[in-house]
């Protein structure tokens, strides 16, 4: 009897970790590899819970012993599952920034191309200004032009 509710744990725990990880996947919690990865492991779970050939080991444990692997399996899963939404967290992020920096990147090469040409402009109408000052007239300490009065 107590290989039969093993069996249904194992089997209950296999279809809760299929449904967490797409649910967590649909949300955006875990990347698409770590979702396949656990759902895979919940499918292992299920058909080891489920077929009886890959569950006979479970009548060799004694009742105490069969209860305290699964309480220790399902803690290792749930670190693991939860390991693995922090990794997925952290991997989005970068992604995220990445962008961010491409697009901060972009942003600083259309200003810099704004400031060349910008400094281009005041730099041909400084020289303008200059050309100015020495073809039509002597300028005083000030800048301003002095036109030379005969007479």
């Amino acid at each position: 009897m107590d290989s039969d509710w093993i069996r249904f744990g194992i089997s209950f725990a296999g279809i809760l970790l299929m449904v967490v990880s797409f649910v967590m996947h649909s949300y955006k919690k875990i990347t698409v590899n770590y979702t396949v990865i656990w759902e895979l492991l919940g499918l292992a779970l299920l058909l080891t819970g489920v077929v009886p050939v890959f569950s006979q080991w479970t009548r060799q444990l004694a009742s105490g012993t069969g209860l305290a692997f699964f309480c220790v399996g399902a803690i290792f899963l749930f670190e693991e599952f939860r390991t693995s939404a922090m990794i997925s967290q952290l991997i989005l992020r970068e992604r995220e920034m990445a962008m961010h920096v491409a697009l901060l990147n972009q942003e600083n090469e259309a200003i810099l191309k704004e400031l060349e040409s910008l400094s281009r402009m005041v730099a041909e109408e400084h020289e303008k200004k200059e050309e100015e000052n020495n073809g039509s007239g002597e300028t005083n300490a000030c800048g301003e032009k002095e036109t030379l009065v005969c007479g």
